[in-house]
């Protein structure tokens, strides 16, 4: 039991999972900022999810945490096609 404590607490203060994570969050917020400066500037309605997407190709420009912005930025595709679709707003509402 002891060693499952010690095993949790090491994974913790792992400092590489966290700035794995960090990656994985500036690829989430990224299509919002990308999304939030290319709407004031172009007459085009973009849905949302393609700004995911380029960020998820754009991803290998940072060669240290490419998957990780790819992950976040896949999460975003997904987040906001689940918004559209209303599958978030579904799950949300259930009462289990």
């Amino acid at each position: 039991m002891a060693a499952n404590i010690d095993e949790a607490f090491g994974t913790l203060a792992d400092t590489d999972l966290w700035e794995e994570a960090a990656a994985t969050l500036a690829g989430f917020l990224a299509p919002t900022l990308v999304r939030n400066i290319a709407e004031g500037r172009t007459d085009f309605d973009i849905p949302d999810e393609v700004y995911g997407i380029a960020i998820v190709g754009a991803s290998p420009y940072s060669p240290a945490y490419s998957g990780s912005i790819a992950l976040g930025g896949g999460l975003y595709t997904l987040d906001t096609a689940m918004e559209r679709f209303g599958v978030k707003q579904t799950v949300s509402g259930a009462n289990l």
